[in-house]
Formats: C-alpha cells, structure tokens, sequence
C-alpha cells in the first residue's frame, strides 16, 4: 500500500469505522455522511449546473463548462444518469457532485442526478420509481434516446441504478445503452462471504450497518426480493455492464456474484478489482492513482459501447423545460 493510499485509508477509518459499532442512527449518518461539504466544493471540477424539479423529485443536471480554458472541452455527447450512494439512507446529488462533475467532463455527458426519496420515510420502491421518472423524463421530454444514455451509480446507487434498468421493460421503457457501476450494492440480504473475509480489512462499515440499513429500505419486503436485490432477479436484460469493486471491502462479493450471473445469463461483463483501495475510492480521482485509473477505464467502456453523437438540442430542451416551469410557478392563480 503507497503512502498515499495508507493516508486516505488512515483517514476514512478515523471518520467512520471508529463509529461503525453503533446502532444505525438515521439523522446522524445524513449529516456525517458526505461532510464536510466545504471540501467537496473544493474538490469539485468546474461544470454548468441546473436544478429541476419534476412532480416527485428533484434532479440536478451537470454539463461540461461551454467556454474554458481546457483544450479537452468538447461537445455534450452522451446522457448519464446517475444515482448517490448513502445506504438508501443518506447523501444526496450535492454530497456527489465531485464525482458527477469529473464524469461530465471527462465522459463529455449531461449527468442528471436524482434527489431521490430516501428510507425509511420512503421505503422500496420509492426510490427505484424516482430514478425511472428521471428516466423517462430524459427519454421523453429531453429526447435524449435510450442508447445514448448510460445507467451509473456507486454503492447503493449502483444497485439502484441496475434495479432500475432491470424494471426499465416492465414500465414500458427501454434499456438504457450501457451501466457503469462503482462497489454496487446488489444483496440486500447481506449474505457475502465478503462482509466476513473482509471485516477488518474494510475501512468504512461493519456488517450490522448494512443489515440495518437493509431493513429500512426493504420496509415489510423479503430482502431477496428481486427488486431490492438485482442479484437475485433474471439478469439477461441488462444491457452491457461495467463493475469496479475493491477486494478488501465488505460488498466485494455483491460485484463478482453479480458478475459472474450477468455474464451466465448472456451479458457483456466488464468487471474489474483492486486491492487495498477504500469503498468508492473513485471520489478520490485527484489523489489516488488507483482512482483515475477506476474512472479511466469506465470511461472508455461508455465510449466503447454508447455511440458518440453530439446531442446539440438537448440543452436548448432543459433550458425550455425550466422556463416553462418558472414560469407556470410565477402566473397568477385564478380561481
């Protein structure tokens, strides 16, 4: 382990292990989770940001800067949708703005960003149907299509973000053209040989954290419910899908499992490990190598598998969007 890997395993143990031992308590991990906000203003790349609201939700779309002084600035090419981790708990699109901000511009993407309904105020499938509403709202009044947009997410997020797709057939929708994601959460049950092997080795949780967490999303459902956990659900579907997974933290085992039944059930897999890195070390991009090394190659797989056509009307589209909103907010009320 380089020193630099040590200093930011040293760090995230002092910020979350040491409390990982405590009952799961809702309020606390919202505000410690994602903090300090300061420094992820700090470390976030400069990109345009739009703030829309649809009748459920929120979302927060991302687009590379039109003018910089970076000779890589290029043309919005691609869609992203992306779904926060937080354990279904937690964090929200400014808690991963870091992240969604480097992926627009280095995958030249608009990045939409659901505020999605949280547990256990909202528990399953809540999310699952903010993140198909953004979908659909992309699809239909964007007009991005459906190749063109890439399923991403980290931890929860990307569980959710392969739920999503999963469910994408029986809503009417089409699959997205590609998914990408970071440590998936896919086994709600939490039955991983990982959350044993690795207990000591992960620098962020313990099992008991998961297994709480778990319930609150799951409310009165069986945890292997295919909805909650895209491990257990038929996979053939999916479109082809990208995986990065740290061998020493507790969910590695949610990645290879899934990995292994998406490729059975016919699907083009990419799945790659690391050792030693901490859960979603790709926030880290501007410090570890191991992190660029994660986003580079996520990149390339959406570049390889999502068709590269500059998407000229889709910002003219959201600008309409939310000025039709503003202005349907700003006219008079008559009775």
């Amino acid at each position: 382990m380089h020193w630099r890997l040590r200093l930011a395993d040293l760090a995230i143990r002092w910020r979350f292990k040491r409390h990982a031992e405590r009952p799961l308590d809702v309020p606390w991990a919202r505000e410690r989770i994602g903090r300090p906000l300061w420094m992820r203003r700090v470390i976030t790349l400069p990109v345009q940001r739009t703030d829309v609201a649809l009748p459920s939700h929120r979302v927060e779309v991302l687009s590379p800067p039109a003018r910089g002084f970076s000779r890589d600035l290029r043309p919005i090419e691609r869609a992203v949708l992306y779904v926060h981790g937080g354990g279904f708990i937690a964090c929200s699109p400014a808690t991963h703005r870091p992240l969604a901000a480097r992926i627009a511009r280095e995958w030249r993407a608009m990045v939409v960003v659901p505020d999605y309904r949280l547990a256990p105020e909202h528990p399953f499938p809540a999310a699952r149907n903010d993140v198909l509403a953004t979908y659909r709202w992309m699809l239909e009044t964007l007009g991005v299509s459906a190749e063109q947009i890439v399923f991403a997410g980290d931890s929860a997020g990307g569980g959710l973000a392969i739920s999503a797709a999963l469910a994408c057939l029986e809503h009417g929708l089409p699959v997205p053209g590609a998914i990408v994601a970071f440590s998936p959460w896919t086994d709600l049950t939490c039955s991983g040989a990982s959350l044993v092997d690795n207990i000591d080795r992960c620098a962020m949780f313990v099992p008991s954290q998961l297994h709480a967490a778990a319930q609150l999303y799951a409310g009165g459902l069986a945890r292997d419910d295919p909805g909650l956990s895209p491990l257990h659900a038929e996979l053939s579907s999916l479109p082809p899908l990208c995986l990065h997974v740290s061998l020493d933290e507790l969910l590695r085992d949610d990645t290879l499992r899934l990995a292994e039944r998406a490729t059975a059930a016919g699907v083009s897999v990419r799945c790659r490990t690391w050792p030693s890195v901490p859960h979603v070390w790709q926030f880290l991009a501007g410090w570890l190598p191991e992190a660029r090394d994660s986003l580079d190659d996520a990149r390339d797989f959406v570049m390889q598998h999502v068709p590269s056509t500059t998407l000229t009307a889709v910002p003219a589209r959201l600008a309409q969007h939310v000025a039709q909103r503003i202005s349907r907010r700003a006219a008079p009320h008559v009775a």
